[in-house]
């Protein structure tokens, strides 16, 4: 599903090559490809083919591991009306890449155009007076990392369809403690149960999250 699993994904990808050997993450790529026609960034957004390779290669009989290296990247929790989800980001790289986001004018724009509003992507760039060369850029951009996700189509004056998009979360929330930033996406209930990454760590006899 794009959105959660696609932002997630690249972080997730960096920590499953790091405990693999050279020849191991070879022989995942391969089986990956050969199988599925798929790479291992891209098997993670399709979480079960993921499962099954490791599961053939690697003899995982449960999914204890991508657990673990899942709650290293992030933390997850409901809100109190139960109404959206709370994802605390722990992963530094993905940090650094949310901030860098953010801290580009063109692309905070972009973002803050598409919370809660689908727009296609000539609207946003109208709408925010940038201009096609690098605007499209960047939307194909925060589209490939999963912050803007497909809402759905709208047939223009051609009676063409284009895609519409919308940012992923509701709110990007900062806090300083001890010398630490605290960085949290808040994105709706529909949207968290629709991920096929956050299943991995949903305890269903305690009915929440680890």
């Amino acid at each position: 599903m794009p959105g959660i699993d696609q932002f997630l994904s690249k972080s997730l990808e960096v920590i499953i090559k790091k405990n693999l050997d050279e020849k191991t993450e070879y022989r995942m790529k391969r089986i990956m490809f050969e199988k599925y026609g798929i790479s291992i960034r891209q098997s993670i957004e399709n979480i079960d083919k993921l499962i099954d390779v490791r599961k053939d290669l690697l003899g995982e009989l449960d999914n204890s591991s991508l657990k673990k290296y899942l709650k290293k990247i992030c933390s997850v929790k409901k809100s109190k009306d139960d109404k959206l989800y709370e994802i605390t980001i722990l992963d530094e790289f993905l940090k650094k890449s949310i901030l860098e986001k953010l801290g580009d004018d063109e692309s905070r724009r972009i973002i803050l155009a598409t919370v809660g509003r689908a727009q296609t992507n000539s609207e946003v760039l109208e709408y925010n007076k940038i201009s096609t060369t690098s605007g499209y850029r960047k939307i194909n951009v925060l589209i490939r990392d999963g912050f803007l996700i497909k809402s759905k189509s709208k047939l223009i004056e051609t009676r063409r369809s284009v895609e519409q998009y919308i940012t992923f979360c509701d709110k990007v929330l900062f806090e300083m403690k001890k010398n630490r930033l605290i960085l949290t996406i808040v994105i709706n209930k529909k949207l968290m149960q629709s991920s096929s990454l956050f299943h991995l760590l949903y305890d269903s006899k305690k009915s929440n999250y680890l």
